[in-house]
């Protein structure tokens, strides 16, 4: 199940600026950067997907000696042609790999065709760390939890959507909406509890999905503690 984001709509008008930089994805863990950006990446004709909390795709990154090596050994390694075009690349975690946040500035300088969007769950206090990063060379986009519009979507309630639309509120969809709002509230925007949720349209069975993402952010907090 893919649920449809609003920030789609600004991925595309960043994607065809014509003085585009390379994105960076911003937002708290597990509100779906990722998710967001493998969405996306079905617009291009070539993708470039890099992990950098898995050694193989930080080598890259550490080896290169100028920005045409590395671009060289990522078309080499995902068997692209040096001169294909619609390339999207993809460095998720690249909290990971400071020298890779600054290589951000040498794409923007040298390669300005090659869209590029990095993202990490760490990011924000990565960049407080890194000592020459891009700034003016890169551009923001910020993704948080689904919204009260996103929420409706993804449980696929169409016509609480077309209502919500009307103003005024007609009086039979009022009380309706305003259950769902409710119902919004508890369970919260994020994505994969909206996703379960969606399949099983019950409560009940997200009680382990708080668990594991209340475990995640305290490994979070440990890993900033070090």
């Amino acid at each position: 199940m893919n649920i449809e984001r609003n920030i789609i709509v600004q991925l595309r008008n960043w994607k065809t600026k014509a003085h585009r930089k390379p994105l960076v994805l911003r937002g708290a863990r597990q509100v779906g950067k990722t998710t967001v950006v493998n969405q996306f990446a079905k617009e291009f004709k070539h993708f470039i997907s890099l992990n950098l909390e898995k050694e193989l795709h930080q080598k890259p990154f550490l080896d290169a000696e100028n920005t045409k090596q590395l671009i060289d050994s990522l078309f080499f390694v995902n068997n692209l042609e040096k001169d294909s075009s619609d390339v999207l690349i993809f460095i998720d975690e690249i909290q990971e790999v400071p020298k890779a946040i600054n290589w951000l500035r040498y794409f923007y300088e040298e390669y300005p065709k090659i869209h590029v969007i990095a993202a990490g769950s760490l990011l924000e206090f990565a960049l407080d760390k890194v000592s020459s990063f891009p700034v003016g060379r890169v551009e923001y986009l910020y993704l948080h939890p689904l919204n009260f519009v996103e929420f409706l979507r993804a449980i696929q309630r169409n016509q609480a959507l077309e209502e919500l639309e009307q103003i005024p509120l007609t009086s039979f969809a009022h009380h309706t909406l305003l259950e769902l709002y409710n119902k919004y509230l508890i369970i919260g925007g994020m994505p994969e509890v909206i996703k379960i949720y969606a399949q099983e349209e019950s409560m009940l069975e997200l009680a382990d999905i708080y668990q594991s993402l209340w475990s995640s952010y305290q490994d979070d907090a440990q890993k900033m503690g070090r």
